[in-house]
């Protein structure tokens, strides 16, 4: 499977942007000339471009903030503030770089795939065992329903850390479907970084939420932004091979699901601890401790 690191350069407006930079500039420089109404940038820049998490929100009624802009609002007609949608992968680019270009903007790409066989590969030759150090917490929530078919995913964690930096992949429903985030947290100083995609990690904040413009990317920290995303990658690729079905690994947003005899393989598990809880199964399995403390509101 090949991995999209692909730049974008938009005459005009920018270089060697990544796809979230690039979608933000085009939004941002259509606002800029247009000076569109909020019904008009809709009807222009709509959902489905996007996808199922939407495109172009009002400011003031984001419920999600995750998954938009939210550090750089856009202000529209009216005095409107309107953020931009920060989820694009392989999947939706296309669609809005063919709406781009019918908007007249000039975009050349500078492709930088790279296959995740060899990624995977490099990834594997690496030490795992004790002697390394890494540590790791497992934490999955399904809902117990009465029948023999697969069991929904609620909620599930993946933490590992090296005693540099701690590294996560979740996947939470949202009553839509299942979507994934990946969280970064540096111990040396605190500082946590959240994204849609295990690349292109760009804003950092501190433990209370506050963005710190001083961090950019993981060299910042003095790591290797490759090294850190590979290793979010291959967490969400083991997670999947291992805990989900067959049909999650085709469509994860509407599939993902636990194999229902799965369940056998944690209760032979001496170190899994299985909790039921309003209706849904908990598996929880290695050293919590390793979580920050805010992450553990999470599950």
């Amino acid at each position: 499977m090949a991995r999209d690191y692909t730049k974008y350069t938009v005459k005009g407006i920018g270089e060697n942007l990544n796809k979230r930079q690039l979608v933000f500039e085009i939004v941002k420089d259509y606002v800029e000339k247009k000076k569109p109404s909020f019904d008009k940038l809709s009807s222009v820049f709509k959902d489905e471009v996007q996808g199922s998490k939407g495109f172009i929100r009002k400011a003031a009624k984001v419920e999600d903030p995750k998954r938009f802009n939210t550090k750089l609002p856009l202000i529209i007609k009216y005095g409107v503030e309107v953020v931009v949608s920060n989820q694009w992968g392989s999947k939706n680019i296309d669609a809005f770089l063919s709406l781009a270009k019918k908007l007249k903007y000039n975009i050349s790409e500078e492709n930088q795939n790279e296959e995740g066989n060899a990624v995977e590969e490099t990834i594997a030759s690496k030490s795992t065992d004790e002697n390394n150090g890494l540590k790791s917490y497992l934490y999955i929530k399904v809902y117990n329903e009465n029948t023999a078919k697969d069991l929904k995913l609620s909620q599930s964690t993946v933490v590992q850390t090296n005693g540099e930096y701690i590294l996560s992949f979740n996947l939470d429903s949202d009553g839509d479907g299942v979507i994934d985030t990946y969280h970064f947290c540096d111990i040396k100083t605190n500082v946590r970084g959240s994204n849609g995609s295990p690349w292109d990690f760009e804003e950092f904040t501190d433990e209370e939420g506050e963005w710190l413009e001083k961090y950019e990317s993981f060299e910042d920290f003095g790591f290797d932004s490759s090294e850190i995303s590979e290793t979010l990658y291959d967490m969400r690729l083991k997670f999947v091979k291992k805990y989900l079905n067959e049909a999650s690994q085709e469509n994860m947003l509407y599939e993902a699901a636990v194999p229902f005899e799965k369940r056998d393989m944690f209760k032979e598990d001496i170190n899994a601890e299985i909790i039921i809880d309003n209706g849904c199964l908990i598996f929880k399995e290695g050293d919590e401790s390793i979580l920050p403390e805010e992450w553990k509101e999470w599950i």
